[in-house]
């Protein structure tokens, strides 16, 4: 396929605006993809969107849009407990689909995407999939195949933030930016889904699949304040999972909607081995840009520093991924011939069971792979 990709804007929210749509009005872009239709529950949002970024059309009914929307594929940065069936129903209406994190909040949901979409030859490409090809997650893997720190041990990251009631585009009275974050604290939200998907995704792809899980979560503040008004805290805000990759090799991960004085990861992005170690520190100032440091005996100088310029995560880049599959009719291959779905699913399991581990206090298996 060599035409330009018609697409639709499904939710347009923080994600939809500053990293998706904004970015398809570049001039190299437009070669490929065209922005036809926004589509938000808040109709005058949608119709704000559509005039600010160029679409052709706006709806405030997600069906209606599949039905008579002249488009390719979808774009979908909803609340991420409506993703499965609007992932569902996109794929039956024959339209492509890229989905923000998570794209299901379970396994058994993952598959059904992964089989329907199947059946339908349908393309679809789950956030954040591409960051596993980042400049930071193949120089890792680089320095572990040669063997420079030897047999690895562990591995720690992790991520925090207040909360998106402080997020700074979220300014209340202004149609397009007063967004209601409430969701992030009901049944399918939480820090995990939001934010420990990226880390889980990185340590996936370099580690391969988790064989275990163990965790501890819970809520830590039970009532939050959005625009003065007081909401319920519904889902676990303090969430740490400890993996078990087999052979000895461990993991420690968390997720925590709670205020730090750092703004990096907390701890840093470390990996120890019998021979030496890893740690990512990043600047502050330059989002696109980390610091790698590598200290063992084995090295010249025994320790190594290197800045690594590029992305971590971006839906933009999934956005853009679909695309090119879409124009080349080829599969949503993000490493080593492995689909975005199956890591997807794979990370969206160590989830699920890292609940259900915390809840039970006991250690779970994990039935996926990739």
């Amino acid at each position: 396929m060599t035409r330009i990709v018609k697409l639709a804007q499904v939710g347009c929210g923080s994600i939809a605006q500053r990293m998706i749509m904004n970015r398809l009005k570049a001039p190299s872009v437009k070669e490929k993809v065209e922005l036809i239709a926004t589509m938000d529950v808040v109709s005058e949002r949608a119709k704000a969107c559509m005039e600010k970024f160029g679409a052709k059309e706006w709806y405030d009914d997600y069906d209606k849009m599949l039905l008579n929307a002249d488009i390719d594929a979808v774009t979908i940065a909803t609340p991420i407990g409506l993703h499965y069936e609007q992932v569902i129903k996109a794929i039956y209406a024959e339209k492509h689909v890229h989905c923000h994190k998570t794209i299901t909040t379970n396994a058994r949901e993952a598959t059904d995407i992964i089989e329907v979409a199947k059946q339908k030859n349908i393309k679809v490409v789950a956030s954040p999939g591409t960051s596993v090809m980042s400049p930071i997650v193949t120089k890792i893997k680089q320095v572990l195949e040669k063997g420079t720190i030897g047999k690895v041990y562990w591995a720690q990251l992790g991520r925090q933030w207040e909360g998106h009631e402080y997020e700074p585009f979220r300014k209340f009275g202004n149609i397009l930016t007063d967004v209601d974050p409430s969701w992030y604290y009901k049944k399918g939200g939480g820090p995990m889904y939001d934010m420990g998907v990226y880390e889980l995704t990185e340590l996936t792809a370099i580690f391969g699949p988790a064989k275990k899980v163990s965790a501890m979560s819970g809520i830590g503040l039970r009532e939050r304040k959005i625009k003065d008004k007081a909401i319920d805290v519904e889902m676990d805000d303090n969430t740490m999972l400890l993996l078990d990759f087999g052979n000895s090799m461990f993991a420690y991960i968390f997720a925590t909607f709670s205020a730090l004085a750092d703004e990096g990861p907390v701890p840093p992005f470390s990996i120890s081995g019998s021979e030496g170690g890893m740690r990512l520190g990043k600047f502050k100032s330059e989002r696109y840009k980390s610091i790698l440091d590598i200290w063992s005996p084995s090295l010249p100088e025994k320790h190594e520093q290197e800045i690594i310029s590029g992305y971590r995560e971006d839906a933009f880049f999934d956005v853009m991924h679909l695309v090119d599959c879409v124009k080349n009719d080829e599969k949503p291959i993000v490493m080593d011939n492995i689909e975005s779905m199956q890591i997807a699913r794979h990370v969206i399991e160590i989830i699920e069971k890292g609940y259900i581990a915390a809840k039970t206090g006991k250690t779970q298996e994990l039935e996926t792979t990739f």
